[in-house]
């Protein structure tokens, strides 16, 4: 029976696999007839002088229960079908040299060799001569052809090979946007034609080698390429550089952007197929590009590791819906070795029993809390519902598969491709107030923590009328109830007048400006204040139409074909609403809002130093007699967006989040 010699953790020993070539192959009475790959262990020291010489195999395990029978160092040893079928074709190319694979380099029996293993990838894959990524069987049709050629265009569009990555960030370089729409248009052409002999385009086979690879949607991998010096793309007995692979990128945009110009029908099959691609590639293109930022960073410092923040590697990431992992904790574990070590070490590895996924987005958010501050928990837009989170985490813990979100995302850090569209505590920064919080002696049997915040109001009544995620916008059903949702919102603001002794000035100023709530006060896609530029005479056009004609109107009837004879100012302004899963309220002061569905009267209106933003929170009396809070979510308060609250002699009081 095969077992595992000890490594050396203290010297970052690491086991390397090496095939034997064997002529005629061994046989083995336990593995019938399948082929025989033999293989060898040996450990190496990834700090040795001279560092060891190696390649990475990056892959999917497949199907734990689905396994084959190799020889390793004399014995039989089970791996999985796609790893077997790629250790068959590395060895039916006489590869010679070193590799290391993780399932068999290491024991993945002893969950405390994984954590130190683990808290080693970004050695092990950096230092690696190559990454192979091993895609599966031999790909469909003319999918590497069409990857080089599109490479190959793109690089001569260019005329300077690679760009630089500053040209590549720099959303102002017309020059390149020339360029790229040059190229847009020449593989649309090409890609109609059918392409010449050297450059044909298989689309189709392209769409099929992403969307049917499994490998595309792993989470490990994400680091596994951003880290590689080096890496070729293996499907069969066929390859494609990693390089190559990485151009197509611009590509893609190019070509979806010329589509969208074209407005032809006749093109739908292949708008479909890049879009699909982008969006299953994307997060690996803005990952390899943030990491490469970091290493000409590190070089301009004159030394140190370079890497993502951990905010900016979950960012990255997590912008496709797609990423997955078969232990779930591997969804942040998975990252690690990608990120600055600064933040890394704060992250412990554990895969003991004990140590559940919500011990670890506690872990995490305790380091990002700490670190960003209040912001952090707008910012990520996912958050243990208080309703729906498991009763043993604190609502302050970000749950990243949460389908509840606010639409309040803020900028964190500099890199962070997100506008500040508003300024709730007037400029305060986390910095200057850090010190009078309570977090870092959270811990997951005592994970209440404390920030400075100041309570502005309190919720008095709540919409009952949600807005599902399913609900197609611009459809018929969409205008019914997001009508439905700001005519109840306006009704709760005239019921709160109404309970006055007289009619009030600010109330009245609050009815004439209630159409900032459901689009946030911003432009259609989020990135500016309303009155920033003509959106916001648009919309208060739109929403005059809607409450002369609004409440007679029977939105049922309308149906999709009837949208285009709608007001252009009404049709722009209830497309613009961004109320999905948000439910409306209305504060003590009578301040209209919008928060998290799970918003219910007598939650508070906080304002908490350095967010840029409000939240609601909800009291609850412990045993005892204490008060803690519950986070609700982010908000958008009508009139204190923009540090209203902040004035007056208020103190700020510590508010205890449990």
């Amino acid at each position: 029976m095969f077992s595992y010699t000890p490594l050396d953790h203290d010297r970052h020993e690491i086991r390397l696999l090496t095939f034997n070539f064997v002529n005629p192959p061994l046989s083995h009475e336990n593995l019938g007839d399948s082929p025989s790959i033999n293989l060898s262990l040996s450990h190496a020291f990834l700090d040795a002088e001279p560092a060891p010489v190696y390649n990475a195999l990056s892959y999917v395990w497949g199907d734990a229960n689905d396994t084959r029978p190799i020889i390793l160092d004399g014995h039989v040893y089970q791996v999985t079908k796609n790893l077997f079928t790629a250790l068959t074709q590395l060895h039916a190319s006489q590869v010679r040299a070193r590799i290391w694979i993780d399932a068999i380099c290491i024991n993945q029996s002893d969950n405390d060799e994984k954590a130190v293993q683990v808290r080693l990838m970004s050695s092990v894959y950096s230092l690696a001569k190559n990454v192979l990524i091993w895609l599966g069987p031999e790909p469909d049709g003319g999918a590497f052809q069409t990857i080089r050629s599109l490479a190959a265009m793109y690089r001569a569009s260019t005329k300077e090979g690679y760009i630089n990555i500053e040209t590549i960030t720099d959303r102002d370089d017309l020059q390149f946007e020339e360029r790229m729409a040059r190229l847009g248009e020449e593989v649309v052409e090409l890609a109609d034609s059918g392409g010449d002999e050297d450059g044909r385009l298989d689309f189709e086979a392209l769409w099929k080698l992403f969307f049917d690879r499994p490998w595309w949607h792993r989470v490990w991998v994400v680091q596994e390429v951003v880290l590689a010096k080096a890496a070729m793309v293996l499907c069969g007995n066929e390859f494609v550089l990693w390089e190559d692979v990485k151009d197509i990128w611009f590509v893609l945009l190019a070509v979806s952007h010329r589509v969208l110009r074209i407005g032809d029908d006749k093109y739908s099959n292949l708008a479909n197929a890049v879009n699909i691609i982008i969006g299953i590639f994307g997060h690996l293109e803005a990952a390899s590009t943030n990491y490469e930022a970091s290493l000409i960073n590190a070089q301009e410092r004159g030394g140190g590791e370079a890497g993502l923040s951990l905010f900016e590697a979950l960012e990255v990431t997590f912008q496709s819906n797609t990423v997955a992992a078969t232990d779930e904790r591997d969804m942040i574990y998975g990252i690690l070795g990608m990120v600055q070590p600064e933040d890394r070490c704060k992250i412990p590895v554990d895969y003991s029993s004990t140590n559940t996924m919500e011990r670890v987005s506690f872990d995490v958010s305790k380091v990002l809390l700490m670190k960003y501050g209040p912001n952090i928990l707008s910012s990520y837009q996912r958050l243990f519902s208080v309703k729906h989170h498991p009763a043993a985490i604190p609502s302050w813990v970000i749950d990243r598969t949460s389908e509840f979100r606010t639409a309040l995302a803020v900028k964190v850090e500099d890199r962070h491709p997100i506008n500040n569209l508003y300024h709730a505590t007037k400029g305060t920064s986390w910095e200057e107030w850090s010190a009078r919080s309570e977090i870092g002696q959270a811990s997951y049997g005592e994970p209440r923590i404390s920030l400075p915040g100041r309570i502005v109001g309190r919720v008095v009544n709540v919409g009952k009328t949600l807005v599902d995620m399913t609900v197609q916008k611009y459809s018929a059903e969409w205008y019914a109830v997001v009508t439905k949702w700001l005519f109840e919102l306006i009704d709760m603001i005239e019921t709160y007048r109404a309970s006055l002794a007289g009619n009030s000035e600010f109330l009245t100023s609050t009815l004439e400006n209630v159409w900032r709530v459901p689009v946030l006060d911003s432009d259609v896609d989020g990135t500016a204040r309303a009155d920033d530029g003509l959106w916001g005479e648009v919309f208060l056009a739109g929403f005059e139409t809607l409450t002369l004609t609004g409440k007679k109107q029977s939105w049922s009837d309308v149906d999709d074909e009837e949208q285009t004879e709608l007001p252009n100012d009404l049709f722009m302004y209830l497309g613009a609403c961004k109320v999905q899963r948000q439910r409306s309220f209305v504060d003590s002061t009578g301040r209209p809002g919008t928060t998290l569905q799970d918003v219910q009267v007598g939650d508070q209106v906080v304002i908490f130093p350095g967010a840029h933003v409000p939240f609601v929170i909800r009291p609850v009396t412990q045993k005892g007699g204490d008060v803690v809070h519950h986070m609700v979510g982010a908000a958008y308060v009508y009139s204190i967006m923009d540090g209203e609250a902040m004035e007056g002699d208020s103190e700020f009081q510590d508010i205890w989040l449990a």
